[in-house]
């Protein structure tokens, strides 16, 4: 990841010292249940882009942690493509990112990995999700006959 232009012209624009930490979010929609009451759950994770790749997708290495649960609904107003469930997907989505705003905006001084501190400002990065919900997150239909 940090061998993008994005990393590079983000940390640019910091001030000498400071470190861009890329959040990455990721989600996905798991059935818990497929007996009684069809039980599922919508977790949410972040991880940080300054985290090897190698490191951040093994489960064993603990480098994501879960933020939040989305609401999983199955009331009819909330069928796959109506405007009420990408607003309710937003509006969650927005709660749970609210912190990041003003610390990506003024940084958070925090220890690092080689034991200083250092200001680090942590800046939404990507979104990790199966096809339902990158369109959610692009507030788009899913099939294009739909």
């Amino acid at each position: 990841m940090w061998t993008g232009d994005w990393w590079w012209e983000t940390q640019s624009q910091l001030p000498a010292g400071a470190t861009v930490s890329p959040v990455i979010l990721a989600s996905d929609k798991t059935e818990l249940s497929r007996f009684k009451g069809d039980k599922m759950a919508w977790p949410v994770y972040l991880t940080i882009g300054n985290v090897s790749k190698h490191i951040r997708r093994r489960p064993t290495h603990h480098a994501s942690i879960l933020v939040g649960y989305l609401p999983v609904s199955k009331l009819e107003t909330f069928e796959n493509n109506s405007v009420a469930r990408y607003r309710l997907f937003h509006y969650c989505m927005r709660r749970l990112v609210e912190p990041l705003v003003v610390a990506g905006q003024e940084g958070v001084e925090m220890v690092c990995a080689d034991g200083l501190i250092r200001r680090v400002y942590p800046v939404l990065a990507a979104f990790i999700g199966d096809h339902p919900e990158q369109c959610l997150v692009a507030c788009c239909t899913e099939n294009p006959e739909s």
